[in-house]
């Protein structure tokens, strides 16, 4: 019981963090400033912060 609640506790803290970094990612350059690619429809939920 003690392990699976630890566990639970782990898992939202890396869901947070991966949350965060996707944010930071969809709202930053990662490409050259010629060429850019269209980001992906799904990406687009982590714009802004507005994660789900």
């Amino acid at each position: 019981m003690k392990k699976e609640k630890k566990a639970g506790q782990i898992a939202k803290m890396l869901t947070g963090i991966l949350d965060t970094m996707l944010v930071l990612d969809a709202n930053s350059t990662s490409c050259g400033l010629i060429y850019q690619p269209k980001a992906p429809e799904k990406l687009k939920q982590f714009r802004d912060g507005k994660s789900r």
